[in-house]
Protein backbone atom coordinates (compact mmCIF):
# COMPACT_ATOMS: atom_id res chain seq x y z
CA UNK A 1 0.00 0.00 0.00
CA UNK A 2 1.32 3.30 -0.92
CA UNK A 3 0.00 7.38 -0.71
CA UNK A 4 0.53 8.46 -4.26
CA UNK A 5 -1.37 11.56 -5.75
CA UNK A 6 -2.54 12.87 -9.37
CA UNK A 7 -0.57 15.95 -9.96
CA UNK A 8 -3.82 17.92 -9.00
CA UNK A 9 -5.02 15.77 -6.26
CA UNK A 10 -1.83 16.52 -4.40
CA UNK A 11 -2.19 20.17 -5.06
CA UNK A 12 -5.71 20.17 -3.70
CA UNK A 13 -4.27 18.20 -0.30
CA UNK A 14 -1.11 20.58 -0.28
CA UNK A 15 -3.03 23.84 -0.21
CA UNK A 16 -5.32 21.80 2.57
CA UNK A 17 -2.48 21.02 4.61
CA UNK A 18 -1.07 24.59 4.60
CA UNK A 19 -4.82 25.76 5.39
CA UNK A 20 -5.08 23.56 8.27
CA UNK A 21 -1.50 24.04 9.56
CA UNK A 22 -2.02 27.97 9.54
CA UNK A 23 -5.27 28.11 11.46
CA UNK A 24 -4.57 25.66 13.76
CA UNK A 25 -1.19 27.28 14.95
CA UNK A 26 1.62 24.39 13.51
CA UNK A 27 5.23 25.75 13.55
CA UNK A 28 6.30 23.26 10.96
CA UNK A 29 4.87 20.58 9.16
CA UNK A 30 7.07 17.44 7.27
CA UNK A 31 5.59 14.32 5.43
CA UNK A 32 7.89 12.14 4.11
CA UNK A 33 7.48 9.09 2.28
CA UNK A 34 10.15 6.49 1.20
CA UNK A 35 12.53 9.17 1.64
CA UNK A 36 11.05 11.69 -0.57
CA UNK A 37 9.53 14.83 0.85
CA UNK A 38 6.26 15.37 0.01
CA UNK A 39 5.14 18.28 1.80
CA UNK A 40 7.64 20.63 3.77
CA UNK A 41 5.65 24.22 6.18
CA UNK A 42 8.00 26.31 8.02
CA UNK A 43 5.83 28.78 9.71
CA UNK A 44 8.01 29.12 12.15
CA UNK A 45 12.22 27.48 11.96
CA UNK A 46 12.82 27.66 15.43
CA UNK A 47 12.94 24.62 17.66
CA UNK A 48 9.71 23.87 19.84
CA UNK A 49 8.39 22.75 23.14
CA UNK A 50 7.34 19.24 21.79
CA UNK A 51 5.85 18.47 24.72
CA UNK A 52 5.15 14.62 25.44
CA UNK A 53 6.75 13.60 22.28
CA UNK A 54 9.67 13.81 24.81
CA UNK A 55 8.74 10.27 26.22
CA UNK A 56 9.28 8.86 22.59
CA UNK A 57 12.30 10.11 22.83
CA UNK A 58 13.40 9.01 26.48
CA UNK A 59 11.85 5.57 25.54
CA UNK A 60 14.26 5.61 22.60
CA UNK A 61 17.05 5.90 25.32
CA UNK A 62 16.57 3.75 27.80
CA UNK A 63 16.80 1.09 24.77
CA UNK A 64 20.07 2.58 24.15
CA UNK A 65 20.95 2.05 27.63
CA UNK A 66 19.92 -1.28 27.28
CA UNK A 67 21.86 -2.07 24.37
CA UNK A 68 25.16 -0.39 26.04
CA UNK A 69 24.06 -3.15 29.29
CA UNK A 70 24.01 0.08 31.37
CA UNK A 71 20.29 -1.20 32.65
CA UNK A 72 17.72 -3.30 31.70
CA UNK A 73 14.50 -2.36 31.98
CA UNK A 74 13.21 -5.51 34.24
CA UNK A 75 15.70 -3.62 36.63
CA UNK A 76 13.62 -2.37 39.96
CA UNK A 77 13.90 0.93 40.52
CA UNK A 78 15.72 0.58 44.21
CA UNK A 79 18.35 -0.54 42.46
CA UNK A 80 19.32 2.54 40.57
CA UNK A 81 17.49 5.37 43.22
CA UNK A 82 17.84 5.36 46.70
CA UNK A 83 14.54 3.59 48.71
CA UNK A 84 11.61 6.48 49.81
CA UNK A 85 11.42 8.25 46.58
CA UNK A 86 7.89 7.50 46.62
CA UNK A 87 4.94 7.50 48.94
CA UNK A 88 4.44 3.72 48.89
CA UNK A 89 5.29 1.47 51.18
CA UNK A 90 8.19 -0.36 51.37
CA UNK A 91 7.05 -3.56 49.88
CA UNK A 92 4.89 -1.75 47.12
CA UNK A 93 8.21 0.35 46.07
CA UNK A 94 10.47 -2.48 45.60
CA UNK A 95 7.64 -3.53 42.84
CA UNK A 96 8.46 -0.94 40.63
CA UNK A 97 10.78 -1.11 37.83
CA UNK A 98 11.33 0.87 34.37
CA UNK A 99 9.02 -0.96 32.62
CA UNK A 100 6.35 -0.06 34.64
CA UNK A 101 7.75 3.39 35.03
CA UNK A 102 7.31 3.17 31.04
CA UNK A 103 4.16 1.65 30.83
CA UNK A 104 2.83 3.91 33.11
CA UNK A 105 1.41 1.48 35.65
CA UNK A 106 3.00 2.95 38.56
CA UNK A 107 0.25 2.52 40.80
CA UNK A 108 0.78 5.95 42.13
CA UNK A 109 -0.54 9.61 42.16
CA UNK A 110 1.16 12.58 40.49
CA UNK A 111 2.55 13.33 44.29
CA UNK A 112 3.60 9.33 44.37
CA UNK A 113 1.56 8.31 46.79
CA UNK A 114 -0.63 4.74 46.40
CA UNK A 115 -3.34 5.23 43.69
CA UNK A 116 -4.79 1.72 42.13
CA UNK A 117 -2.60 -1.61 41.55
CA UNK A 118 1.25 -1.60 40.23
CA UNK A 119 1.85 -2.74 37.13
CA UNK A 120 -1.90 -2.94 36.02
CA UNK A 121 -3.66 0.33 36.60
CA UNK A 122 -2.84 2.78 33.63
CA UNK A 123 -2.35 6.25 33.95
CA UNK A 124 -0.31 8.89 32.35
CA UNK A 125 2.10 9.82 35.74
CA UNK A 126 4.48 12.41 34.30
CA UNK A 127 6.24 12.69 37.97
CA UNK A 128 7.22 9.19 38.08
CA UNK A 129 8.11 8.90 34.36
CA UNK A 130 10.63 11.85 35.05
CA UNK A 131 12.36 9.80 37.16
CA UNK A 132 13.81 7.41 34.05
CA UNK A 133 16.14 10.72 33.35
CA UNK A 134 17.68 10.75 36.79
CA UNK A 135 18.31 7.13 36.04
CA UNK A 136 19.81 7.49 33.23
CA UNK A 137 22.19 10.38 33.90
CA UNK A 138 23.07 8.02 37.53
CA UNK A 139 24.20 5.61 34.93
CA UNK A 140 25.99 7.24 32.92
CA UNK A 141 27.42 10.43 34.76
CA UNK A 142 26.37 12.86 32.24
CA UNK A 143 23.47 15.31 31.75
CA UNK A 144 20.78 14.24 29.60
CA UNK A 145 21.45 16.86 27.22
CA UNK A 146 24.78 15.77 26.58
CA UNK A 147 24.37 12.02 26.55
CA UNK A 148 21.12 12.40 24.60
CA UNK A 149 23.50 14.16 22.22
CA UNK A 150 26.36 11.59 22.04
CA UNK A 151 23.96 9.03 21.70
CA UNK A 152 20.98 9.88 19.32
CA UNK A 153 20.41 13.87 18.64
CA UNK A 154 24.34 14.08 16.78
CA UNK A 155 24.48 10.73 15.25
CA UNK A 156 21.18 11.31 13.10
CA UNK A 157 22.43 14.97 12.84
CA UNK A 158 19.16 16.24 14.74
CA UNK A 159 21.21 19.45 15.83
CA UNK A 160 18.09 21.75 16.69
CA UNK A 161 16.60 19.41 19.20
CA UNK A 162 17.82 19.72 22.71
CA UNK A 163 16.67 19.37 26.52
CA UNK A 164 15.53 22.09 28.62
CA UNK A 165 15.53 22.12 32.47
CA UNK A 166 12.25 24.10 33.70
CA UNK A 167 11.10 26.02 36.78
CA UNK A 168 9.44 22.80 38.14
CA UNK A 169 11.27 19.94 39.73
CA UNK A 170 10.57 16.46 40.82
CA UNK A 171 9.97 15.54 44.68
CA UNK A 172 13.77 15.47 45.41
CA UNK A 173 14.59 18.53 43.96
CA UNK A 174 15.79 17.59 40.59
CA UNK A 175 14.69 19.87 37.59
CA UNK A 176 11.91 18.48 35.31
CA UNK A 177 13.41 18.79 31.58
CA UNK A 178 11.75 19.71 28.14
CA UNK A 179 12.63 18.88 24.70
CA UNK A 180 12.54 21.33 22.23
CA UNK A 181 12.55 20.20 18.61
CA UNK A 182 11.81 20.75 15.14
CA UNK A 183 9.62 18.71 12.46
CA UNK A 184 12.61 17.89 10.38
CA UNK A 185 14.72 16.55 13.37
CA UNK A 186 11.42 14.23 14.27
CA UNK A 187 12.06 13.10 11.01
CA UNK A 188 15.25 11.78 11.25
CA UNK A 189 13.89 9.88 14.66
CA UNK A 190 11.17 8.82 12.99
CA UNK A 191 13.49 7.42 9.88
CA UNK A 192 15.30 5.30 12.52
CA UNK A 193 12.74 3.34 13.85
CA UNK A 194 11.60 3.09 9.93
CA UNK A 195 14.75 1.36 9.54
CA UNK A 196 14.32 -0.84 12.30
CA UNK A 197 16.64 0.61 14.51
CA UNK A 198 19.69 0.61 12.56
CA UNK A 199 21.86 3.44 10.95
CA UNK A 200 23.75 2.47 7.93
CA UNK A 201 25.45 -1.01 8.85
CA UNK A 202 24.98 -0.27 12.62
CA UNK A 203 22.28 -0.75 15.44
CA UNK A 204 21.25 1.74 17.73
CA UNK A 205 18.28 0.66 18.96
CA UNK A 206 17.63 -3.02 20.14
CA UNK A 207 15.31 -5.73 17.99
CA UNK A 208 13.22 -6.91 20.77
CA UNK A 209 13.08 -3.44 22.85
CA UNK A 210 11.59 -1.87 18.92
CA UNK A 211 9.40 -4.34 19.36
CA UNK A 212 8.19 -3.70 23.24
CA UNK A 213 8.36 -0.38 22.87
CA UNK A 214 5.26 -0.51 20.38
CA UNK A 215 3.18 -3.37 22.18
CA UNK A 216 0.41 -2.98 23.96
CA UNK A 217 1.36 -2.48 27.33
CA UNK A 218 -1.21 -3.01 29.62
CA UNK A 219 -4.66 -4.54 29.79
CA UNK A 220 -6.49 -1.31 30.59
CA UNK A 221 -4.72 0.76 27.79
CA UNK A 222 -3.16 -1.60 25.37
CA UNK A 223 -2.63 1.26 23.11
CA UNK A 224 0.26 2.55 24.72
CA UNK A 225 3.87 0.79 24.61
CA UNK A 226 6.86 2.27 26.49
CA UNK A 227 6.03 6.06 25.50
CA UNK A 228 4.87 5.29 22.26
CA UNK A 229 1.20 4.86 20.90
CA UNK A 230 0.46 2.25 18.30
CA UNK A 231 -3.19 2.52 16.53
CA UNK A 232 -4.38 -1.30 16.58
CA UNK A 233 -7.77 -2.61 18.00
CA UNK A 234 -7.46 -4.77 21.17
CA UNK A 235 -9.05 -6.73 23.05
CA UNK A 236 -10.24 -5.36 26.87
CA UNK A 237 -11.71 -6.03 29.80
CA UNK A 238 -14.17 -3.35 29.38
CA UNK A 239 -14.63 -4.81 25.38
CA UNK A 240 -12.82 -3.47 21.90
CA UNK A 241 -10.59 -0.15 22.35
CA UNK A 242 -10.53 2.15 19.26
CA UNK A 243 -7.59 3.37 17.58
CA UNK A 244 -6.06 6.46 19.00
CA UNK A 245 -6.47 8.22 15.46
CA UNK A 246 -9.52 6.32 13.58
CA UNK A 247 -8.38 7.85 10.16
CA UNK A 248 -4.88 6.80 10.06
CA UNK A 249 -3.28 3.34 8.78
CA UNK A 250 -3.53 0.57 11.79
CA UNK A 251 0.45 -0.27 11.71
CA UNK A 252 0.67 3.93 12.96
CA UNK A 253 2.84 4.26 15.97
CA UNK A 254 3.28 7.60 17.14
CA UNK A 255 4.90 9.79 19.87
CA UNK A 256 2.33 12.67 20.79
CA UNK A 257 2.24 15.52 22.46
CA UNK A 258 0.41 18.63 23.67
CA UNK A 259 -1.13 21.02 21.35
CA UNK A 260 -0.87 18.65 18.51
CA UNK A 261 3.08 18.06 18.44
CA UNK A 262 3.52 14.66 17.51
CA UNK A 263 5.60 12.02 15.60
CA UNK A 264 4.04 9.69 13.21
CA UNK A 265 5.88 6.60 11.82
CA UNK A 266 3.91 4.19 9.59
CA UNK A 267 6.24 1.08 8.12
CA UNK A 268 3.59 -0.53 5.91
CA UNK A 269 3.54 2.96 4.06
CA UNK A 270 7.18 3.80 4.14
CA UNK A 271 6.31 7.37 6.05
CA UNK A 272 6.90 9.31 8.39
CA UNK A 273 4.68 12.73 9.29
CA UNK A 274 5.95 15.16 12.24
CA UNK A 275 3.90 18.58 13.65
CA UNK A 276 5.66 21.00 15.78
CA UNK A 277 3.07 23.64 17.39
CA UNK A 278 3.62 27.23 17.88
CA UNK A 279 2.34 26.72 21.67
CA UNK A 280 1.37 30.92 21.68
CA UNK A 281 -1.10 30.59 19.01
CA UNK A 282 -1.69 26.46 18.67
CA UNK A 283 -5.56 25.50 18.82
CA UNK A 284 -6.59 22.32 20.93
CA UNK A 285 -8.22 20.50 17.94
CA UNK A 286 -7.92 17.02 16.87
CA UNK A 287 -5.21 17.97 14.08
CA UNK A 288 -4.35 13.98 13.71
CA UNK A 289 -7.38 13.19 13.05
CA UNK A 290 -7.81 15.79 10.25
CA UNK A 291 -4.76 15.48 8.90
CA UNK A 292 -5.39 11.50 8.37
CA UNK A 293 -8.69 11.93 7.36
CA UNK A 294 -7.55 14.34 4.06
CA UNK A 295 -4.23 11.95 3.46
CA UNK A 296 -6.40 8.67 3.06
CA UNK A 297 -8.75 9.26 0.64
CA UNK A 298 -6.58 11.04 -1.58
CA UNK A 299 -3.85 8.13 -1.33
CA UNK A 300 -4.54 5.21 -4.05
CA UNK A 301 -3.38 1.65 -4.29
Amino acid sequence: MSIGWDSLLFEQVLDQLHAIARDSGSAQFKLVQGGDVLISIDDDSEPQEVYDVQQGVLSILIGMAEERYLLEVIDNINHHLDPEWTQLSPWDEAKLTIEILLRMTTGMDDELNPLGTIGETWRHNNTAYNYLKKILCLQTGQTLDVLSHEWLFAELSMTQTHWIDGDDRLPDGTPISSLVSTASDLVRLGQLLLDRGHLGARRLLPAHYLEQMKSPGSAENPAWGFGWWNNQRHASPGGQVLPVIASAPPDLIAARGEFGNYLHVVPGLDLIMARTANAGTAKQIDIEMQIWQLLMPAGSD
